[in-house]
């Protein structure tokens, strides 16, 4: 066996995913590449498609870890109540991970533990009394308007530090109040709650 044989045997994709996730929080989704894990374990960047095919792959992979520990909500609560602490579990995990959001979004859900959570919440959703196709479309709806609003966030986080960062900057053609985002969210969940309880039968 060759060194470089032996080097693919003792890295696995749980190792590639740990530095994918740290390049993520300190650096941010456009540095996740192949060449920039590849430089931090120290190999070859050919290397590591011995372990994933490609960078889809390897973001799924990441995406899937994001959502691996998910706290859910108590399933004897009203339907409303679990979604209401499911988006906010969701949300404050997204926050938690610099550019999560932006993972998700650009990634199929086709891992276990991003299924699972997604069969989790359509299973809210259908025992709260809808049908199959509205279950999924609520569970469509849900998913846009977390992602949708996390993105947004995103942006406001970024504006915020940056007039941290430079408190003389002025800006006299733009008047900008960043909002209150959890009562934000919280307004937006509401809606939505209430829309979909008509839909319950």
């Amino acid at each position: 066996m060759t060194d470089n044989d032996a080097h693919h045997k003792l890295l696995d994709k749980s190792q590639i995913v740990h530095v994918a996730l740290e390049i993520l929080q300190t650096e941010g989704y456009k540095s996740i590449t192949i060449r920039n894990i590849a430089e931090r374990l120290g190999i070859k960047s050919a290397s590591l498609y011995w372990h994933i095919k490609n960078k889809n792959e390897l973001l799924e992979l990441v995406a899937d870890e994001i959502c691996k520990n998910i706290q859910l909500p108590d399933k004897e609560a009203d339907w409303d109540e679990q979604i209401m602490m499911l988006a906010k579990e969701w949300r404050g995990k997204l926050l938690s991970i610099r550019d999560s959001a932006i993972v998700i979004a650009e990634t199929a859900p086709t891992t276990p533990y991003r299924i699972q959570l997604i069969e989790q919440m359509h299973d809210i959703f259908k025992k709260a009394g809808m049908g199959h196709k509205e279950a999924f479309s609520a569970l469509w709806f849900f998913n846009t308007y977390t992602i949708s609003f996390i993105l947004e966030e995103y942006r406001f986080l970024e504006i915020a530090n940056k007039e941290s960062a430079n408190p003389v900057l002025e800006t006299p053609s733009i008047n900008l109040t960043i909002p209150d985002m959890d009562q934000e969210f919280q307004f937006g969940m509401e809606v939505m709650i209430t829309g979909l309880k008509g839909k319950v039968k």
